[in-house]
């Protein structure tokens, strides 16, 4: 790695530069690692232009995490519990956090679609739209879980950060 500041080799698990004095820090490494084209995906998701796709994936699981505990909550208030409910409840819990750990596009995919079926079954079940909550979320999860995906490839085949990946 070399300091960033002048530009000086540093020793692995070097503290300062030992021609200028500058610290190095750990966003040091980090840049000097992406110039190289050595970033994890981990890394690479803690970048700073990787906010909106953090929080945004984020808050999606959330929304799941929440329909879970909302499901799974009714099914033991009710007089009888549902057992479709708690393994609902679960598959939402599931979801969640597979969608949070694993930034998966095959995850917000399922997400949609299992909102939508279920969305769609109330609907003629019942003609009231309930469940909306999922399938948006499913939705939301796919445009940032592609976007984060989309820059990630960037960076793996070039070498170089993406400027959106940065700012």
């Amino acid at each position: 790695m070399k300091c960033v500041a002048c530009g000086t080799e540093l020793e692995a698990g070097a503290l300062l530069c030992p021609n200028c004095g500058r610290v190095v820090s750990s966003a040091d490494v980090v840049k000097s690692k992406a110039q190289g084209g050595q970033l994890t995906k981990k890394e690479f998701y803690k970048l700073p232009g990787m906010k909106a796709c953090r929080g945004n994936i984020r808050g999606c699981a959330i929304i799941l995490y929440f329909c879970a505990g909302m499901t799974i909550l009714a099914a033991f208030l009710l007089d009888s519990i549902l057992m479709a409910s708690v393994i609902d409840g679960v598959l939402l819990l599931a979801l969640g956090l597979w969608l949070q750990l694993g930034k998966s596009r095959i995850c917000a995919i399922l997400t949609l679609c299992y909102g939508l079926f279920n969305t769609i079954t109330v609907v003629i079940q019942t003609g009231k739209v309930q469940g909306w909550l999922i399938p948006l979320a499913g939705v939301w999860a796919i445009s940032y879980t592609f976007k984060f995906h989309s820059l990630w490839g960037k960076y793996k085949k070039t070498g170089e950060l993406p400027p959106e990946a940065v700012k």
